[in-house]
Parts: C-alpha cells; sequence; structure tokens
C-alpha cells in the first residue's frame, strides 16, 4: 500500500514541478520578447490595461446606478437597523466580476438595481440568482417586466396576465424565472373566521388578502361566467375556490425585486375583476399586521344585481 501511494505521490510531484517549470519559461519567453519588440510591449500594455480600465469603468458606472437607486428608494429604518454595516465580501466579489463586463447601459442599470437591493436587503442575491441575471437576455428582461406588472407576491393571476403567449412562457422558463406551468398551477382560498367566528375565505397574496364570505355563492368555478376562461377568477376544485396562477420561481422573485413594485396595484385590479364577477356580495380587503394575521383597510360593499357596484369605503 505504500508503494501505491508513494507512486502516486510521485507523479503528483512530477506534474506540479512541470507545470511550475513551463510557466517560468513562458515568463521568461515574455520578458525577453518584450524587450526585443518594443511594439509588441505597447501592444500587449495597451491590451492589458486597457481592459482593466473597462472593467473599472463599468464597475463605476454601475455603483452610480446603485446610489441613483438607493437615493429613490432608500432602505426602510427597519432594513437599516436589520442589516449588516458591510456587505458580504463574497457577494462583492462575484458582484464585481459581473459588473467588470457590464458594456451597454442596460446592463450597467441591472447590475446597479442588483446592488441596491442587495443593500437594502442583504441576501437576497445568491450564486444562482447572480448567475440567472448575467444570463438574461435583454428580450427576455422586458417580457419578464411586463409580466411582473401583474405580479402579486410569487404569483401572476392568470385573470390579469390572460393566457401568456407560449413562445413567452418558453422563455420565462428556460431563463430560470417560471416554474413550468405544465397542467395548470393555482392558488386557493383557505378557510378562517374573523374575531367574531364568522367563517370566511381568504386568499393571500403575500401582504394581501381578499376575503369573502363562505355562505357567498360563487359563479360557475370553471369559467368564471366568462367566454375566456383565461380570465376566469375562479376554477373548480374538490373542497375550496382557487385562482389560476402563473408561479415565478425562488430566483424569478428575487429578480423581480429589483423591478418596479406594482404588487398593490395589481391585488387592487384582482379584487375588482371579482367584485365585477360577484357584484351581490361583500368583499374585504385586507393587509398582514406585525401579529401576523390580517387587518381589514377596505371593503367593497355588496349590492342587489340591478343596482350598480358601489366604490371603495374605508372600514372602521
Amino acid at each position: 500500500m505504500n508503494v501505491r501511494i508513494e507512486g502516486g505521490t510521485a507523479r503528483r510531484r512530477s506534474i506540479i514541478e512541470g507545470e511550475r517549470a513551463l510557466i517560468e519559461e513562458t515568463v521568461k519567453y515574455g520578458i525577453e520578447h518584450l524587450k526585443s519588440d518594443p511594439q509588441f510591449a505597447a501592444r500587449a500594455f495597451e491590451t492589458h490595461f486597457g481592459t482593466v480600465a473597462r472593467k473599472q469603468i463599468n464597475r463605476d458606472e454601475v455603483l452610480g446606478y446603485a446610489v441613483e437607486d438607493l437615493k429613490i428608494s432608500p432602505p426602510t429604518e427597519i432594513e437599516a437597523a436589520a442589516g449588516p454595516e458591510e456587505l458580504n465580501q463574497p457577494f462583492m466579489d462575484r458582484l464585481g466580476s459581473y459588473a467588470g463586463e457590464a458594456s451597454t447601459e442596460e446592463l450597467r442599470q441591472r447590475w446597479g438595481r442588483v446592488l441596491a437591493e442587495e443593500v437594502r436587503n442583504p441576501g437576497t442575491f445568491s450564486n444562482k440568482v447572480l448567475r440567472v441575471v448575467d444570463e438574461i437576455d435583454a428580450a427576455t428582461a422586458k417580457l419578464f417586466e411586463d409580466a411582473c406588472d401583474h405580479r402579486i407576491g410569487d404569483s401572476l393571476p392568470r385573470c390579469l396576465t390572460g393566457e401568456l403567449p407560449y413562445a413567452t412562457v418558453i422563455a420565462l422558463t428556460t431563463a430560470g424565472l417560471l416554474v413550468e406551468p405544465g397542467l395548470g398551477q393555482h392558488r386557493g382560498f383557505s378557510g378562517s373566521k374573523s374575531n367574531t367566528g364568522e367563517d370566511f375565505w381568504l386568499i393571500s397574496f403575500d401582504d394581501n388578502a381578499l376575503v369573502i364570505s363562505k355562505d357567498a355563492k360563487l359563479p360557475d368555478q370553471q369559467f368564471g361566467g366568462m367566454a375566456d376562461s383565461s380570465r376566469a377568477i375562479f376554477r373548480n376544485h374538490t373542497s375550496f375556490p382557487a385562482t389560476s396562477v402563473y408561479i415565478l420561481t425562488k430566483e424569478g422573485l428575487a429578480i423581480s425585486s429589483i423591478l418596479p413594485d406594482k404588487a398593490r396595484e395589481a391585488f387592487l385590479r384582482y379584487a375588482g375583476l371579482v367584485r365585477e364577477q360577484m357584484p351581490e356580495i361583500e368583499l374585504r380587503i385586507c393587509r398582514r399586521n406585525v401579529a401576523g394575521g390580517y387587518d381589514v383597510v377596505q371593503i367593497l360593499e355588496g349590492s342587489p344585481p340591478e343596482q350598480p357596484s358601489p366604490g371603495f369605503s374605508t372600514a372602521t
């Protein structure tokens, strides 16, 4: 056994010595060539330091965009208090590598937003997320940004997006931004009780929730009473109503954080569509509280079908 171990060690040592000798000879050749050929030296100097300078300019531009983003949307007091004093050095090293290659304004802005969001919420961008950001082309980035206009939490309600074109779904799933839809995805309503013991159906999207009474008569759950099933609010389920959605991957959700946050507006549009299909019932719009529950912040009052639907009213 000792002979076999020593033999393997000797071979590895020979390989290492050979590589060292090759590197030394290469360096000697380069130095001699630099001395004998001034033009070669000038080209080498310009190429090396030109590359270094361009990468540094790109990094500086990325930093500038990050500063602008943070001025527009600075960290909240909670984020500032919870975050570390300095960003993780491995993250900064990886970001510096990507930022150095950001040769277009679009890429510089993209990495600037990544840096700004990492300042606000450290730990958002893992190695995998950074790789996904780096690999997204401009066309796919635009498709994703358009889709995220309808994002609520990690979901894209189909009643808001409509049926996404097949090419768009393929582009977003291939880029690692969207979970493969397969036979369909949904977000279901769950049973809940009010403080007074009343039974409700509740559907939550991150910090937003919509509540309807369990006694409410739901429209046809497969098509929502609509000719276009992609715009239906509800779908059939064995024990609870549900809404058809597209779901973002973890990487897609992280990357969506660098886009304008339109989740609240999208949720209110969703509530408005529910209202259109069920004008007779009362809808309660809620926001998550610090205890983890939900507070009613707005009410859509029910009305007889023949009457026009009233608007929002502030809950007391």
